[in-house]
């Protein structure tokens, strides 16, 4: 149950915490085995952009929740990749002390992905627009919702209303009506939750779904 619920736009400060409850809610993802230090670093990259924001919920000192979007100003700017290849040292650092991870399920299909960087971190290329970032482009006037969880302890309270409720807020104050957000299909349980918060379903992938939600003036 939620006591004193405050929400608040995360800072470096909060990255720690914003961690911890990150894992505990996915305690079997790839970022979690990778370590603590790669999911930070894919939090801070919410801070280091004008276009990007994170925000969690607090309830008596304890983070119950947490939630990230992005604002794309330009083709790429915000897209899938965005975060690991910002974090992509420290995925690198978590594969080498946890190799077998290197056949993850999640690491699989992102071999092409690791390759790139590691040739451009080897030859010093600079990074170029893949098809997936030029697609990005198609959301240019939408919000982005990239990351959300509401720790265990705290599901089926009010925690994940409050933080929807104040991403649309953030999607608002940047001067945008509409939002977009991708969800796999093995996750029945958060698209109910998304359908319940007027998100609709506007594109079907083979293992994913995009849904969109229109804000009101």
């Amino acid at each position: 149950m939620l006591e004193k619920p405050v929400l608040q736009l995360a800072s470096y400060k909060h990255l720690d915490a914003i961690a911890s409850c990150h894992m505990q809610c996915f305690p079997e993802s790839l970022s979690t085995r990778l370590g603590k230090r790669y999911v930070k670093k894919t939090f801070e990259w919410f801070l280091t952009g004008t276009s990007r924001f994170l925000f969690f919920l607090e309830d008596n000192r304890t983070v119950a929740g947490y939630c990230g979007g992005y604002i794309p100003k330009e083709i790429g700017e915000g897209s899938s990749s965005g975060m690991l290849q910002y974090a992509f040292t420290e995925a690198l650092k978590g594969i080498i002390r946890k190799p077998w991870l290197l056949v993850h399920k999640e690491v699989r299909p992102m071999y092409p992905f690791l390759w790139k960087n590691i040739s451009r971190k080897i030859f010093k290329q600079k990074a170029k627009l893949s098809a997936t970032d030029k697609a990005a482009s198609y959301y240019t006037k939408s919000a982005g919702l990239v990351v959300i969880g509401v720790a265990p302890v705290y599901r089926g309270t009010q925690a994940f209303p409050l933080l929807m409720n104040f991403f649309d807020e953030q999607v608002k104050a940047n001067g945008l009506l509409q939002s977009h957000l991708s969800v796999k299909k093995n996750n029945p349980r958060a698209i109910k939750a998304y359908k319940k918060m007027n998100w609709q379903i506007i594109e079907d992938h083979s293992s994913t779904y995009v849904m969109q939600k229109q804000l009101m003036h």
